[in-house]
């Protein structure tokens, strides 16, 4: 081997001298592996150049068609170094004249501007100045320089660079190493420190993996290294006296593992089908490669397919024997359009003599080249980058957009600014060159306090925002808002302060130092378990150091140890700001909730209830995995409902921070430990004990990423001879009858003659574990309920709701009564599913006279609380909450092509709660609505030069209102304001251009979206819908009620 050195570095030094070099070949060792089609061979003394071209067309119908084109430079560095086994060959390739072409660009684009990334949402508003406002002073106020536009807004004045036909060449000018080995298949692909741009080093990767290949005729089916992922291929194999050409197919089932893994892509919904051919001279040469690919993206899961339900295309979108004729619209496949298909050529174009001039461009050996491997390089906020640069294009002026807002009170205008500050929070905003965040706080600031109390609907709205952006001003001025003595606020608005507090994310200590002096102080205010709710919020964010979180666990922890067992509601509440606290509470907080749930668990179930919600965070902690575990075994069936169902509410907590925190998976999503034994043992063997939680143990184990659980459930259905208990979301109105647990499952539509009855069932667990719902039936002889489900949209965007009523009351005792509103929403697109929202409102009066109110919003896991000024008061309150954040859901890399889809998720809840009284009688309105905006963004970059993309804009909204009387007596209505899910093709082109004429200056900076095709509506309910739900029923003969029960709904809830 050191021959074959020396003669190498000989070569190279005469062809360096200028002299003729003399052809030095560097051939795998004979020996290495038996029956190879052909082996190995390079020239260290000269430099291939090979022609790399790429066409790739995009997203279905839209047929967008983009051309890549470059030349790779491959010169041969002889034998790999012993670290790669010894019978590799060490290439370095060098790649320039880069050049991507849009192949057929619309004849008339039009820019695409809409900040919602939703076509349909995109229409011109109109300000109409109001003179009387009292926000009109803003106008004026706000009348100062604009702020510098952002960078790639506006070429106004500046110079596009034309005569650069490879304006990439400079990115590129790094040249990159790999090793092959004596089989064909690449190793490592190495990289220059310097060289650090990850799409620059995906681009490198693609020349380079044309060439890997299988050349051992043994292996008819092996592992290939690629850019998609680590993935298995077949290969045929043919010789001739020209050279020999190999064959290779795969498809997506065929890939192990996919990179990208933050972006969670899995086989299951993504489709892939290759063909690729790789050819060698009779020598050894590489001479050609060619290939193409087909994907599909957002597939139906398989195990969907493979059900007893038909595919979603022959569904309807809701149930067909729905009375209302609008909704009766054919489902719709919001993934058609997510499609990429490409072919690659590379093929030798000139053998070249090496040379001092070539090499010192081309071959860098003075460089530090480390491994990088062969899979495409992951960006994790690569999705969120792109996303925020197309937003920030799409505002213009903030101050004006926050004006529009005031004038019009369309939240339409809020949203670009509200996805803006999330994703600014997600980045770095330190390293951004532009914070939104600034602009707003300064225009929030300037709005006198003393304004909002009367403008509340308005002001609450932008005190949301300044929260969602966060920052030290944004604190100061939130915090002056609760100060008792700064206040201009009402109790009641500032408890909403609090609840959009709880949103920051990334409050200081200030925040907490602050609330705390206020709960210390304040021992009567109506504020303070909202306080408590939100102390406990902050303290679990990253940012709040360990020893202040510990202030307030342990304010938490005085609290619950001094609540005796008798003040069971005052424990709860306690306990519900311990669950608040998340996975940060400490091991004496743990050992103290659990002792509470044990000892105070005996004589009132719902604190051993809510102890257990409360170190639902905490499930993989060995004392709580005990604590569950013995409850499991050893308590009554309400209890165990209560571990499985928070336990399930962990798993689906967990998958959606691996959504939009990346965070890892854990127990009880992953593993099998002993309490899942305890699971599968029971729902294997359906004791007594345990076959009234018979379908909460299968949904657990269901939901579970674990072989052996999928095993366990295979065994049932085949052990209980049922079918997969999968959620019949469109059920047909015919009742099916369940083997497992012998009951008849009821149609559940939003009418009073097929309500569900007020019982355990899986689709209610959601809303009340079994033993609360028997305990309301018991206790309370007389009353009504409904319960309900509903789905909106199609079954790749849809939101789904749960609610039930009751109203019941004893005949015995002093008005003993309960009223119960909740309604719980579910959101999905594609196959991510996360959580809308819950609301809940209730009042109770005991046996003893004493009345219970309470309002509840449980949003991403965090509880909210709406106070009154105390519990026995009939009041009306208004209530809104926004979460906003962002989910990627698929990253794949295509031959030049990196693909990113991803979604902005905006839910909204808004509700209206009434209570009146009169006489004996009381009655609780509850108008809950809830609205889900998701932005899906499918893009393709091509070497930084053009992206296309697809934009799919989702809108959709329900709304339930609901009345329940002390009589007892319920009524309500459910509707809809209009949904659309609509598609919009786009594609961008980055130029560079000069923005100083001398000296000159040039940046490089994306031109405006241009509308590929006219937007497509691929689902649309044009018109709002009302709809009785039940009309009033009581359980007493007809009794005139001196309210006037008439309800009447307006187009919206506020505003």
């Amino acid at each position: 081997m050191q021959f074959v050195h020396i003669l190498a570095v000989l070569a190279i030094l005469f062809g360096r001298q200028g002299g003729d070099a003399v052809d030095t070949y560097v051939n795998v060792p004979t020996g290495a592996l038996p029956n190879l089609v052909t082996r190995l061979r390079c020239a260290t003394s000269e430099t291939l150049l090979y022609k790399y071209e790429t066409t790739t067309q995009l997203w279905g119908s839209t047929n967008q068609q983009f051309k890549t084109s470059c030349d790779v430079h491959i010169t041969c560095l002889g034998e790999a170094p012993d670290k790669y086994g010894g019978n590799a060959l060490l290439f370095n390739a060098f790649i320039n004249h880069v050049k991507v072409v849009l192949l057929n660009a619309p004849e008339h684009p039009e820019d695409y501007v809409s900040g919602d990334l939703n076509p349909v949402e995109a229409d011109v508003i109109i300000i109409k100045r109001v003179v009387s406002s009292p926000f009109e002073a803003l106008a004026s106020s706000n009348k100062r320089k604009k702020r510098q536009t952002f960078e790639g807004l506006s070429n106004v004045g500046q110079q596009i660079i034309v005569d650069e036909p490879y304006p990439i060449d400079d990115d590129m000018a790094i040249p990159c190493q790999f090793v092959q080995n004596y089989d064909g298949k690449i190793l490592d692909v190495l990289f220059a420190a310097a060289d650090t741009d990850i799409e620059i080093r995906n681009f490198k990767r693609n020349p380079i993996v044309a060439r890997s290949t299988q050349l051992s005729r043994e292996k008819a089916e092996a592992p290939t290294p690629s850019m998609a992922g680590e993935r298995k291929a077949a290969f045929t194999f043919k010789r001739g006296e020209s050279g020999s050409t190999i064959g290779k197919t795969y498809g997506s089932n065929d890939f192990t593992k996919f990179a990208a893994p933050s972006a969670g892509n899995d086989d299951t919904t993504t489709k892939l089908t290759a063909q690729e051919r790789q050819s060698f001279n009779a020598e050894g040469d590489f001479t050609s490669a060619s290939g193409s690919l087909t994907a599909h993206f957002g597939l139906d899961d398989t195990a969907l397919r493979s059900s007893k339900y038909a595919p979603p295309a022959a569904r309807r979108v809701l149930d067909p024997d729905d009375e209302d004729s609008v909704l009766r619209t054919a489902d719709v496949d919001i993934a058609d359009d997510l499609t990429a298909d490409a072919t690659f050529q590379m093929s030798l174009s000139t053998r070249a003599k090496r040379s001092a001039e070539t090499d010192d461009i081309a071959v860098r050996n003075d460089l530090d080249y480390v491994s990088g491997g062969l899979m495409a390089e992951d960006d994790r906020d690569s999705g969120r980058k792109n996303q925020l640069e197309i937003l920030l294009q799409s505002i213009g002026d903030v101050y004006d957009t926050l004006y529009q807002f005031v004038t019009t009170k369309s939240l339409i205008t809020l949203n670009a600014l509200q996805d803006i500050l999330q994703l600014e929070n997600e980045l770095d905003r330190e390293n951004l060159q532009y914070a939104v965040v600034r602009d707003v706080t300064h225009f929030v600031k300037q709005i006198d306090a003393r304004i909002c109390r009367d403008e509340w609907t308005t002001c609450s709205e932008l005190y949301q925002l300044l929260a969602l952006g966060g920052g030290s001003v944004a604190e100061r001025l939130l915090v002056e808002r609760l100060d008792p003595v700064l206040t201009q606020l009402t109790e009641d608005q500032q408890a909403d302060v609090l609840n959009y507090i709880t949103s920051m994310p990334k409050p200081s200590p200030y925040i907490l130092y602050f609330l705390k002096r206020i709960y210390n102080s304040e021992n009567t205010s109506m504020l303070l378990p909202t306080i408590r709710l939100t102390m406990a919020s902050v303290a679990s964010r990253d940012t709040i150091p360990e020893e202040v979180r510990a202030s307030v666990s342990d304010l938490l922890l005085s609290e619950l140890q001094e609540s005796s067992c008798e003040q069971a509601d005052a424990i709860i509440d306690v306990l519900q700001a311990v669950g608040n606290l998340g996975d940060t509470l400490s091991d004496r907080m743990i050992d103290d909730v659990i002792a509470k749930g044990s000892v105070c668990g005996r004589t009132h179930e719902a604190v051993s209830q809510a102890s257990m919600y409360a170190l639902r965070d905490v499930s993989d902690d060995d004392a709580v995995q005990t604590y569950y575990g013995q409850s499991l075994l050893d308590e009554d069936c309400d209890i165990k409902a209560a571990v499985i169902t928070t336990l399930i509410d962990r798993m689906f907590r967990i998958q959606e921070q691996q959504y939009t925190e990346s965070v890892e998976s854990k127990w009880p999503l992953i593993g099998f430990n002993e309490i899942d034994e305890i699971v599968a043992t029971n729902l294997l063997n359906l004791t007594d004990e345990f076959t009234c939680i018979g379908e909460e143990l299968y949904r657990y184990l269901e939901m579970k990423k674990n072989d052996k659980a999928v095993e366990i459930l295979e065994e049932f259905r085949k052990n209980y001879d049922v079918e997969e208990l999968l959620e019949d979301e469109e059920d047909d109105g015919k009742q099916s009858y369940n083997a497992t647990y012998s009951h008849e499952r009821q149609k559940r539509a939003w009418d009073h003659k097929t309500c569900s009855s007020w019982g355990h069932s899986t689709y209610y667990n959601i809303l009340q574990t079994s033993g609360q719902f028997s305990s309301d039936k018991n206790i309370y002889n007389r009353r009504r309920h409904c319960l309900a489900y509903k789905r909106v949209g199609v079954s790749k965007a849809n939101a789904k709701f749960y609610a039930g009523i009751f109203a019941g009351k004893r005949t015995s005792g002093l008005n003993q009564y309960k009223l119960f509103t909740k309604m719980v929403g579910k959101g999905q697109i594609f196959s991510k599913t996360f959580d809308i929202g819950t609301v809940l409102a209730y009042r109770i009066r005991s046996s003893l006279g004493i009345t219970y109110q309470r309002r509840y919003m449980v949003i991403a896991g965090k509880v909210l609380l709406k106070p009154d000024t105390n519990s026995v008061a009939c009041n009306t309150r208004t209530w809104h909450y926004e979460r906003n954040f962002y989910i990627p859901i698929y990253k794949i890399t295509i031959y030049i092509a990196s693909i990113d889809i991803g979604a902005q998720i905006r839910p909204r809840f808004e509700v209206n709660f009434i209570c009146k009284a009169k006489g004996s009688n009381t009655l609780l309105k509850v108008q809950p609505k809830a609205i889900l905006r998701i932005a899906a963004s499918a893009q393709a970059s091509f070497a930084k030069l053009v992206r296309g993309g697809i934009t799919i804009g989702v809108n959709l909204n329900f709304f339930i209102e609901t009345i329940t009387e002390s009589i007892p007596c319920i009524s309500g209505q459910y509707g809809y304001d209009p949904m659309t899910i609509s598609i919009e093709a786009w594609y961008q082109i980055r130029s560079k251009i000069k923005f100083q004429w001398w000296p000159p200056k040039f940046k490089w900076t994306w031109g405006s979206r241009k509308k590929y095709s006219p937007s497509s509506l691929k689902w649309k309910i044009s018109s709002p819908y009302r709809r009785t739900w039940l009309s009033r029923r009581c359980d007493v003969y007809r009794i005139n009620f001196p309210f006037n029960l008439s309800i009447r709904i307006p187009r919206r809830l506020f505003g």
